[in-house]
């Protein structure tokens, strides 16, 4: 992760597309227990999974420093993990003592002598003596080399698709043009009550074409239904993001090229990556399908900044406002 990327998500004080979608969906108490640290957001595979594309393909000099292919031996067990990790963090000074007290940590030591024990335990280590020594000094993440030829082949197939390559290899960008992959942006919005809030994004890519004044929005998602899009689309509320972008670069477009976002004319796409295929197709929207999320945005952020201003999260501001009953949108 770069200086951007680091900065973005460890800034709390301003709302992002990802924090509306918790307060919308997962309500204002788990918005504040995840902007407090009390809450951890998802960490799982898929997610992961997702980040290692969107560094591969945008950001391939970064990729190299955060991950690297490990063919060797690694540990086969929740067990051997922590073996390792006692090993290395381990302040004896006599190396066979190390052993035995990492392995006296992570195993069952009933009936065993210390002969016994650090012959085990310089078994394991000699086993796992490569993955130890990097894990020492590198915090690089390991990938497989299947995961590796995944890549390559995802990479392929966007070279071979007519519009993806061309958004990806920038053969639309001039030297008066800009071009920016993982663009972060900190704004600032007016919710419905006129109420100043301080929002940020960051974007996969963006390409301002100064010429005929084209502001271009290029988002990537990874999918495991590439043909059933318009579900991830619906379930993600990506059109919800993408008009939270637009928001963000007629803010930048106003506040950094002074100039007037009506002057300007914005396009917008998802490249979306089947990770089970490997499959790619483009969808690109229109200007009333991203402005149709408005409404709900400036709406959410009028509500988080009441929230922010009362300290009131156990509810809704509806909750609040009335008899404790709320309505649903139906």
């Amino acid at each position: 992760m770069n200086n951007e990327q680091d900065s973005y998500y460890s800034d709390m004080t301003r709302i992002s597309n990802s924090e509306i979608g918790w307060f919308l969906k997962k309500g204002p108490k788990y918005l504040h227990d995840m902007l407090t640290g009390k809450a951890e957001g998802d960490k799982g595979p898929q997610l992961a999974r997702g980040t290692m594309i969107h560094e591969y393909l945008l950001q391939p000099e970064q990729f190299s420093k955060d991950y690297v292919v490990w063919d060797k031996p690694k540990p086969s067990s929740d067990k051997q993990e922590k073996f390792v990790q006692e090993l290395i963090n381990s302040t004896e000074i006599e190396p066979n003592k190390a052993v035995i007290e990492a392995y006296k940590k992570c195993y069952s030591i009933v009936g065993k002598t210390d002969d016994k024990m650090l012959s085990e335990g310089l078994k394991i280590a000699s086993t796992l003596k490569d993955y130890i020594e990097f894990k020492k000094t590198d915090n690089r993440i390991m990938i497989t080399q299947w995961q590796s030829n995944q890549l390559m082949t995802i990479a392929e197939n966007i070279q071979k698709h007519k519009l993806a390559s061309k958004l990806l290899k920038n053969e639309y960008v001039s030297q008066e043009d800009e071009l920016h992959h993982e663009f972060h942006i900190n704004w600032n919005a007016y919710a419905y009550d006129h109420k100043e809030i301080a929002c940020k994004s960051l974007l996969d890519s963006v390409h301002f074409d100064f010429k005929n004044r084209i502001c271009t929005l290029m988002d990537l998602k990874t999918t495991v239904h590439v043909y059933g899009f318009e579900q991830s689309m619906e379930q993600y509320d990506y059109l919800r993001q993408l008009c939270y972008y637009t928001m963000a670069l007629k803010w930048y477009i106003y506040n950094h090229f002074k100039q007037l976002d009506e002057t300007w004319e914005f396009q917008w796409y998802i490249i979306a990556i089947d990770t089970n295929t490997n499959e790619i197709r483009v969808f690109q929207f229109d200007e009333n399908q991203v402005n149709s999320r408005c409404k709900t945005i400036q709406k959410a952020l009028a509500e988080i900044k009441w929230h922010q201003e009362t300290g009131k999260w156990d509810y809704y501001k509806s909750y609040y406002d009335g008899d404790g009953a709320e309505k649903l949108s139906l």
